[in-house]
């Protein structure tokens, strides 16, 4: 079930929160965890029960593991825990068998919690509703925020709910709707029409409109279903982890994936790069280590060839950047700026491609100079334009930094609620008439 369905707006919902906000406190995460496993559950039982068993044998071999003092036997429990969570992980990933939904974002959830208590940051919880309202916690299950246990252990306890809070959550519902459903889903569109041509016969200027098209259509698309989980968490009375920090407005592509998946970079930071040593072993092991987390992000999308080889790519910019042209984009910002916006589409073109030989035809016409086929209608670009160039506007627009300003001051003036009812129902309209696509990190 998806935040922009109606049967999630109009009946999972609103059930839902009338049924939370009347129960005492001490049946909140009762509500909680039962409510999201229906929630899980309304996609696939199967994937449900799979979820609940992954969820129980890592709450049961944890509070072993918490027991033991012996190092060895800790260390011991620790690598069987790992390989049973990453080698689930990676059977699903890599072998013929169906994906289920979230489990790259769960299967984190669960090793964060894990490694957190293998490193004392915490006690292992002994309360099993309490740990399953942290694993199954609907806004973020599917696709994040990837919320680390020691940043929520507290909000497990206590949750409050006030009206500010509800009302401030709802908004960025709203906002994240909007994102996706005016924008993103729109903009799917283009990208698929130059699926459906033929990479080989669209003209050059189409082909970069479709990878910046695919750039902001991935932003807008996972920063919409972040500020959706988000802005429910806070009508939960959760504050879940910011995911995104206006990425576009970086210099490097280092400060791109600062600010982009913000979660995801934190989780590999702390958990596999700085326990491989980071940065304190001299350049060399940095430069392996970078290599290493960049591979895993890479694998962590996808089976398919070109996420490695996406990883691969923005490893080798960053490495660039750390050791060799960090000055000079120091120095000439707008440079840097016109940097990130050409390499960072180019990069999620590798993303979105799978095979290797439709990625050599797409290059060749970005960059016509190497030659491969020519565009059938090398006016096609104009056409494309017109119909999608108001949604590129409108996507520039709402990025402007001025926006976030006026939206921080003005949340609650009448106006900008009156604009946000009509964000709303434009949503439910394009809906009902079937413009909905499923969110595009459910696949990964």
């Amino acid at each position: 079930m998806e935040f922009s369905s109606l049967e999630f707006l109009f009946r999972f919902l609103p059930i839902f929160l009338i049924i939370y906000y009347l129960v005492p406190v001490k049946y909140k995460n009762p509500v909680l965890f039962f409510g999201s496993l229906v929630f899980y559950a309304m996609g696939s039982w199967k994937d449900a029960l799979l979820l609940l068993f992954s969820m129980s044998l890592n709450y049961i071999l944890v509070l072993l593991m918490d027991h033991i003092r012996r190092k060895s036997s800790r260390n011991t429990m620790l690598v069987i825990l790992l390989c049973y969570n990453i080698g689930l992980l990676c059977i699903f990933k890599y072998t013929r068998l169906s994906l289920p939904l979230g489990i790259s974002f769960y299967t984190f959830t669960m090793l964060s919690y894990v490694l957190d208590v293998y490193k004392k940051k915490t006690a292992a919880l002994r309360d099993y509703l309490e740990y399953g309202t942290y694993i199954l916690l609907f806004p973020k299950l599917i696709s994040g925020p990837i919320a680390q246990f020691a940043n929520m252990a507290g909000q497990l306890k206590k949750h409050p709910i006030r009206l500010e809070k509800i009302e401030h959550g709802l908004t960025l519902f709203i906002i994240g709707l909007g994102y996706k459903v005016i924008i993103a889903n729109h903009l799917a569109i283009l990208w698929r029409d130059i699926q459906g041509i033929g990479f080989e016969s669209i003209s050059t200027p189409l082909a970069w409109m479709g990878a910046f098209g695919y750039s902001a259509q991935l932003f807008f698309d996972f920063q919409g279903y972040s500020l959706m989980a988000i802005g429910i968490g806070e009508m939960l009375g959760f504050d879940l982890p910011k995911n995104f920090d206006h990425p576009y407005r970086s210099r490097t592509v280092s400060e791109f994936y600062r600010r982009w998946h913000i979660t995801l970079g934190r989780w590999f930071r702390d958990y596999l790069y700085i326990p491989l040593g980071g940065n304190r072993k001299g350049n060399a092991w940095t430069f392996f280590n970078l290599l290493i987390v960049w591979v895993v992000t890479g694998m962590w999308h996808g089976s398919t060839i070109n996420f490695p080889l996406w990883g691969l790519i923005l490893f080798v910019f960053i490495a660039l950047e750390r050791f060799v042209i960090r000055n000079f984009l120091e120095k000439h910002g707008w440079l840097a700026h016109l940097y990130i916006w050409f390499v960072i589409p180019l990069t999620w073109v590798v993303f979105a491609i799978t095979k290797l030989s439709d990625l050599k035809v797409y290059f060749a016409r970005l960059f016509p100079f190497f030659g491969t086929g020519i565009a059938v209608n090398a006016g096609d670009y104009l056409k494309y334009g017109r119909t999608y160039g108001v949604f590129f506007l409108l996507a520039f627009v709402v990025s402007l930094p001025f926006m976030d300003k006026i939206l921080k001051k003005c949340w609650k003036k009448w106006w900008m609620k009156a604009i946000l009812f009509v964000v709303l129902w434009i949503c439910i309209y394009q809906i009902a008439n079937g413009l909905n696509n499923p969110f595009m990190y459910f696949s990964f």
